[in-house]
């Protein structure tokens, strides 16, 4: 393997991260590796390829730095979260089935194609199951990615200018967040990454959606129920944040801009579902299952459970109750999806 392009990468991915997150823009390290990896792989004429195995581990880190926030105290909480979990994935899919026969009609895309486009999971696992339908797999990954950068530039600013959530989050709070401090003992840190390493690598064995990260969450939140010692030097989450933004930047390349044309349409209908979805999920789950706002809409945002619990963590949100809603809303897209298509497959 010919590491100077993925050294490449990383740097310009650092450099953007390093910038935006100077500037104080809310998620600015994740979002500046993104869009700077975007704009060096969309001029190169032969992208980097982002190895399978580092993107697994990348995900078990991310895992490791959200698993930290699941304390004792936390199970309690989840407990109440069953009903506002039907109501995310009901709606939710409610609302794939109707923006998608809105796509269907409006432009060139099949149906199929479009309710795969339209669903709230993750990019790559849709993509593949949506061939297995007679969806375009090219173009439901390509909306699928604009779906996911879409989520990670747009909403963070946008939802923490609305709530306030600077207020939320002072800098002494953010210093004595659970498992992320200076002082970070070196027994319970290796403690925490063998756990993470444990759960990640199983999961992802055993093919379950999105295994790696979820693993990971769960065997450092396992660790962290039994001792209250999970940590990490806070230096981890700026790095994973770079990792995780430069991967999802590698997934633009010079193909991607060659698409736009076709699919500039369906990418318009794609951004008004995504603030349907957000804001509707929002205030149902406002009103009827009494969450708080920031709560409510940053687990009714479909990004991925990575970037999301990422961004939740860093703005000081109730990261435990977003992982948790998101890992449900994936696990129901992957479970639900296919049977609903195979009921409108003569569509």
């Amino acid at each position: 393997m010919n590491l100077l392009p993925l050294l490449i990468l990383h740097g310009v991915g650092a450099t953007g991260a390093l910038v935006l997150r100077r500037l104080r823009i809310p998620a600015g390290t994740l979002i500046g590796a993104l869009v700077a990896v975007m704009i060096l792989n969309s001029f190169q004429s032969t992208p980097t390829t982002y190895p399978e195995d580092l993107r697994v581990f990348v995900q078990i880190f991310s895992g490791l730095v959200i698993g930290t926030r699941f304390t004792r105290g936390d199970i309690k909480t989840l407990k109440t979260m069953v009903f506002p979990i039907i109501i995310l994935v009901v709606v939710l899919l409610s609302t794939n089935l109707l923006f998608a026969f809105i796509m269907e009609h409006f432009t060139s895309l099949s149906f199929m194609t479009s309710f795969f486009a339209c669903a709230p999971g993750g990019v790559s696992d849709l993509a593949l199951v949506a061939t297995d339908f007679g969806a375009v797999m090219e173009h439901v990954a390509l909306l699928q990615l604009f779906r996911l950068v879409s989520v990670i530039i747009v909403f963070p600013p946008m939802i923490r200018a609305m709530l306030k959530i600077d207020d939320r989050s002072s800098p002494a709070q953010a210093s004595t967040r659970v498992g992320s401090s200076r002082s970070v003992s070196p027994t319970w840190f290796l403690a925490t990454i063998a756990c993470a390493l444990t759960g990640g690598l199983l999961f992802n064995a055993a093919a379950i959606p999105a295994g790696a990260i979820l693993g990971s969450i769960v065997g450092v939140a396992l660790l962290n129920l039994v001792s209250d010692k999970a940590t990490y030097p806070r230096i981890l989450k700026m790095l994973v944040q770079i990792a995780a933004g430069s991967y999802i930047g590698s997934r633009i390349t010079v193909q991607t801009l060659f698409e736009i044309k076709v699919l500039l349409l369906p990418a318009l209908i794609l951004t008004i579902e995504l603030f349907f979805m957000a804001f509707v999920t929002a205030a149902i789950l406002h009103k009827v299952c009494s969450l708080d706002w920031a709560t409510s809409l940053f687990s009714s945002t479909p990004g991925g459970i990575q970037e999301m619990g990422l961004i939740s963590d860093e703005l000081g949100l109730e990261t435990p109750k977003i992982v948790l809603m998101h890992t449900f809303r994936i696990l129901a897209v992957l479970g639900v999806l296919p049977l609903i298509a195979g009921l409108f497959g003569g569509i």
